[in-house]
């Protein structure tokens, strides 16, 4: 069948497939627009799976609020380059508009006809790039407090979300900060109570073999645990972290009397 150059072209506009591919999807369609964007998107899904093994350290972590949810998509790709492309922003978009009404904690959560919608729509955007790319973490959440913000640092490769309820009027200033801090320094737990029992108790073990092995005095020995445990606590609990704009600070010390922290998330591509 003898397909017009003008044709082709038009889907090529439509779809940025290499012109070989659009001249072959229109032979199949017997010359059909409609038919052969449908042809190209199989395809692109075929190809998609060919890529499925490469290796995706690079990427785009975006968010969405909506109705008091918050979803969070971290979405890989083998590229920087491919990072930045606009199409691959607006897949990030499109994960989160098709992920936020299903509140999961992990994309294999999501119902099968669900996570085979997202996979197509990241199958149509492989075709075009030529790059593997998929979801490495997602979840969905109904926010568990009066506010909610989100810190996106440069290139969008690394955010930390700070959920908490406002007890001053204005309290921007310290919740950037907080959020900042939950970003730079990478916190654990949000307060002692939150680090689970047997954690400390393996921590508590830990420091006084330590202590013995050092020779120290038995005597001494709870006040030796106890230091280690509160610096160990200074470098994994959000509270008692001092603050890195002011050592002397503690986060605690920054928000007492204007906002109480409810909680919080970090996602982040590795350095």
């Amino acid at each position: 069948m003898n397909i017009s150059v003008e044709l082709v072209k038009q889907l090529r506009d439509i779809t940025m497939a290499s012109l070989k591919d659009c001249k072959e999807s229109l032979v199949e369609a017997e010359g059909d627009l409609n038919k052969a964007q449908e042809i190209l998107k199989k395809k692109g899904i075929a190809s998609a799976g060919k890529k499925w093994d490469r290796e995706t350290k690079e990427g785009k972590i975006g968010y969405l609020i909506k109705d008091k949810k918050i979803a969070v998509v971290k979405l890989g790709c083998e590229t920087d380059f491919v990072a930045k492309n606009d199409l691959f922003t607006n897949l990030v978009q499109s994960v989160l508009d098709i992920a936020i009404n299903h509140e999961v904690s992990s994309f294999d959560e999501l119902d099968d006809s669900v996570k085979t919608q997202i996979n197509e729509t990241i199958a149509e955007i492989i075709a075009k790039l030529g790059e593997n790319m998929k979801v490495l973490e997602l979840f969905v959440k109904t926010i568990p407090s009066e506010d909610v913000f989100v810190y996106t640092h440069a290139g969008s490769k690394l955010i930390s979300v700070i959920y908490y309820n406002s007890i001053a009027w204005d309290v921007s200033e310290e919740i950037k900060k907080v959020a900042l801090q939950v970003a730079a320094m990478d916190p654990k737990h949000l307060t002692i109570d939150h680090i689970p029992a047997e954690h400390i108790s393996l921590m508590t073990k830990e420091f006084e073999e330590e202590v013995k092995a050092s020779g120290k005095p038995e005597a001494v020995m709870p006040s030796i645990v106890a230091g280690k445990l509160n610096k160990k606590y200074s470098e994994i609990v959000l509270h008692e972290q001092g603050y890195m704009g002011d050592e002397t600070q503690k986060i605690k010390n920054i928000i007492e009397g204007k906002a109480t922290l409810i909680g919080f998330e970090r996602i982040g591509f590795a350095n």
